[in-house]
């Protein structure tokens, strides 16, 4: 083998290795929901991934930092460029969020069953001819 043939091979080794690369990350972009229409946007070269921040694609960008911030880190690292940082005070409120929905859905759980045991209430005093206020009969 002479020495043009073992660069040759070297160099197909590395574009199918960057090739492999390449699709396992567009692989792990697929994942993502709503990210599909980035994908499907345009055509990528071979051993190339389609970088949002290469092309300044602001929804994908937003996508990647939200759903996978390691492969956004990744991404942004490739094109030369940093990510953005996480918002911790938007992350508190949602957490808080869920915690008020959680105490508005156990209220509203307790509340449901005084009704329904106050509905009960009535139904028997009607039912058998006794005012429920007064608890006399009619």
């Amino acid at each position: 083998m002479t020495d043009i043939d073992a660069r040759i091979d070297a160099d197909h080794r590395k574009a199918a290795a960057a090739e492999n690369d390449a699709r396992a990350i567009v692989s792990r972009m697929a994942k993502i929901e709503d990210m599909d229409r980035f994908l499907a946007y345009g055509r990528r070269e071979h051993g190339q991934v389609p970088n949002p921040y290469r092309v300044g694609n602001l929804t994908a960008i937003g996508l990647l930092e939200l759903n996978d911030p390691a492969l956004a880190s990744y991404l942004a690292a490739a094109a030369g460029k940093g990510t953005s940082a996480p918002d911790y005070a938007r992350q508190e409120a949602e957490a808080e969020r869920q915690q008020q929905i959680e105490r508005m859905k156990a209220a509203t759980s307790e509340l449901q069953a005084t009704n329904t045991a106050h509905r009960q209430h009535l139904d028997r005093a009607f039912v058998v001819g006794v005012s429920p206020t007064t608890g006399r009969r009619w």
